[in-house]
């Protein structure tokens, strides 16, 4: 634990709250029915996925302090930084004329960067968060967050777009995001969170091996979300790539799952201790 870190979540933390409060006040404006939906829905989307995190051995034991803060990072410091730099980011690729990465600029640049950001504050913050899963776990509860807000504000526009109903708009784009692309910012992030989480509790490793383990980790991360967010040209095309990212992203996450719950049961003491180095 570290006491900076512990301060900077605190402030950063309350920025969150302000973001969330605004951008929730501005979609009570746009659609309240909307806004209503996407509350209800999204609160139990959070439980859901929480009771599912709970149940792996990788869950830190004691204070759920952590998992709150998590959830207001994603859902309120990474949005509002995204706020702030996605459009600026997305401008960029329009301006060269490469509209294929466009969402991709937009979206994965900042995003990923400011999400893997609160892993690391929030793992630095508590003294129970000291295994490297616990940085899987925090990354998923981040990614949860912001996916969260995403798609109450997805679910707004919606409702405003349909010609039928509010209530038809938000749940269609609901029910879109959670079948076409379920839990994408829990595996980015958690993949991100992996890595990070790897590099600051492994013992007895160069800061050469750490470094490249958090951002070999994170690369992988933002490359799935900069590949998921290509805009092709053809709908042929654009289902053909979103299904080849998601051969690759869900079995690489459901492995880190599989291998940090073997890690975590395996654990009986109060520091981790490194395995010989064979990992990816």
């Amino acid at each position: 634990m570290n006491r900076l870190f512990a301060i900077t979540l605190g402030i950063c933390t309350g920025l969150g709250v302000l973001a969330v409060l605004f951008n929730l006040a501005g979609m009570l404006i746009v659609s309240p029915a909307g806004l209503g939906i996407g509350l209800g829905l999204g609160l139990c989307y959070v439980l859901l996925i929480l009771g599912l995190l709970m149940w792996s051995p990788m869950w830190p034991k004691g204070s759920y302090l952590w998992a709150l803060l998590a959830l207001l990072w994603g859902g309120g410091v990474s949005f509002g930084i995204v706020m702030a730099l996605g459009l600026p980011s997305s401008e960029i690729p329009v301006k060269l004329g490469w509209e294929l990465v466009e969402a991709s600029f937009g979206g994965a640049y900042p995003e990923e960067a400011a999400k893997a950001l609160g892993v690391v504050v929030i793992l630095l913050s508590f003294r129970r968060l000291n295994r490297p899963w616990h940085g899987l776990i925090v990354g998923a509860v981040v990614g949860l967050g912001f996916g969260t807000i995403e798609n109450i504000l997805y679910g707004v526009n919606g409702a405003v777009l349909d010609p039928n109903s509010d209530a038809s708009g938000a749940l269609s784009l609901w029910i879109l995001r959670l079948v076409a692309g379920p839990f994408l910012h829990i595996v980015f992030t958690g993949i991100a969170g992996w890595g990070i989480g790897v590099a600051l509790y492994t013992a007895e490793a160069s800061w050469a091996w750490r470094v490249g383990r958090a951002l070999g980790w994170f690369l992988v991360g933002f490359g799935l979300h900069f590949a998921w967010n290509l805009l092709w040209n053809s709908e042929v095309a654009q289902i053909i790539n979103m299904i080849v990212v998601a051969l690759v992203m869900y079995p690489l996450v459901v492995w880190l799952f599989i291998r940090g719950n073997r890690q975590a049961r395996r654990d009986d003491t109060y520091a981790y201790s490194k395995e010989p180095v064979v990992v990816v």
